[in-house]
């Protein structure tokens, strides 16, 4: 009993390291998986081998520090790949929340720009052009509204009036209190039709589509640079009516 005890952990090393060879080329692991699978396989048949007296233990000796000494080496390979897959992920996310924030300020550049011309447009110089020079129509309440009664029924009693002024695009867009909350990074209108991340043009288009007998226009912004191809950050639709990111929480 003591002889056949002697061969059972070299032959569960077989049977194990096999197996997971095995399974590993079945389900497409990476090669670090499939060698250490194989190693375990190896180290197997070499004791297998130095109990049944074909190698000597001197060469068992030796084979079995070759085999720590690799085996140190895949631990540590193993952990830079876990590690290395959480520093991307962090990347990305940092990257991802950098390009939605610019993309928002394309979407909002854009909206005002409807607002003032009845149209988006597909051209980044014509947007940041708008926002140096263009103004927007904005509706301002002259006069007071009484605590017991509403802004529109006020305004039918005539004791406010309404006046549409032209406020300068940039100020009214970016520079308000609200605009400026909760941002990623500082607007910077130098810097506004560029990534954050690439620091290249957003590729940004604009059309009209017709819907329900009548001309809608529509844009849509895209990363020129994702991190990873086929995971593009999007703005807006050209097939259809639509301003909505195509990131979470949109």
């Amino acid at each position: 009993m003591k002889n056949i005890a002697s061969y059972i952990f070299p032959l569960l090393l077989i049977i194990v390291g096999g197996g997971l060879l095995i399974i590993g080329m079945q389900q497409g692991q990476n090669a670090w998986v499939l060698l250490g699978a194989g190693l375990a396989l190896l180290a197997g048949v070499v004791a297998l081998l130095l109990q049944l007296g074909i190698i000597s233990r001197q060469v068992g000796m030796i084979v079995g520090i070759l085999f720590a000494v690799i085996a140190i080496g895949l631990a540590y390979r193993n952990y830079r790949s876990v590690v290395e897959v959480i520093e991307f992920n962090e990347r990305k996310a940092q990257s991802d929340k950098l390009v939605i924030q610019g993309l928002k300020d394309i979407r909002t550049a854009e909206l005002g720009y409807k607002e003032a011309t009845g149209n988006f447009t597909g051209s980044i110089d014509v947007l940041t052009n708008f926002l140096k020079n263009g103004t927007i129509p904005m509706v301002k309440s002259i006069g007071q509204v009484p605590d017991s009664l509403t802004e529109l029924k006020a305004l039918e009693l005539k004791l406010i009036v309404r006046d549409t002024i032209l406020a300068p695009a940039l100020d009214s867009l970016f520079m308000t209190k609200k605009a400026l909350e909760g941002r990623a990074y500082p607007f910077d209108l130098n810097t506004f039709a560029n990534s954050p991340v690439s620091k290249k043009p957003y590729l940004l288009r604009a059309g009209v589509i017709n819907s329900s007998g009548r001309s809608v226009p529509v844009f849509m912004a895209r990363d020129p640079q994702p991190i990873v191809a086929g995971d593009t950050l999007l703005v807006g639709n050209l097939e259809k009516y639509s301003v909505a990111g195509n990131w979470t929480g949109e």
